[in-house]
């Protein structure tokens, strides 16, 4: 067995070592202007809904009930649309003094399901007044920002 030394390093293993570490930085550096690096989130990617086309037919139908006032945004419980325990109101008063509702959503993993809550605005409510909805379609995409809506 080699005996341990526990004399300091001599000054030539510290200047391996530190050359060894100078080029840390500008491996980086390379990495990432070949774009090695880690991909970043893409923020182009536009907000949507997934919805069936009735759901978003009964928030078209709605609308008038569900529209917030100026600047503020109304969420709606999609499930309970065209009844007065939808929402429409604050995300405040559609909260109760209980434990969260933590159950699984009946879509199998992998697969996209449609969305249970919708925080839309004055002007999104508009939009949606202009809109043909796909008949065909069991889920369609609701792009607020975009106006547009897609078949899924």
């Amino acid at each position: 067995m080699p005996a341990l030394s526990s004399a300091a390093p001599s000054s030539a293993a510290r200047s391996s070592a530190a050359r060894s570490f100078a080029t840390l930085p500008s491996l980086a550096c390379l990495a990432v202007a070949l774009g090695l690096g880690v991909a970043p989130a893409t923020a182009d990617e536009d907000l949507f809904y997934l919805l069936s086309a009735q759901s978003l037919g009964c928030l078209k139908d709605h609308a008038a009930d569900y529209a917030p006032e100026g600047g503020r945004t109304s969420f709606i419980t999609v499930a309970d649309c065209g009844t007065a325990k939808a929402g429409g109101g604050s995300l405040l008063d559609q909260v109760m003094n209980s434990a969260p509702d933590i159950s699984a959503p009946d879509v199998p993993i992998g697969e996209e399901g449609p969305d249970a809550i919708v925080a839309l605005t004055a002007a999104d409510f508009a939009c949606l007044a202009t809109l043909a909805i796909p008949a065909g379609a069991d889920l369609v995409a609701f792009y607020p920002e975009d106006c547009n809506v897609e078949p899924r």
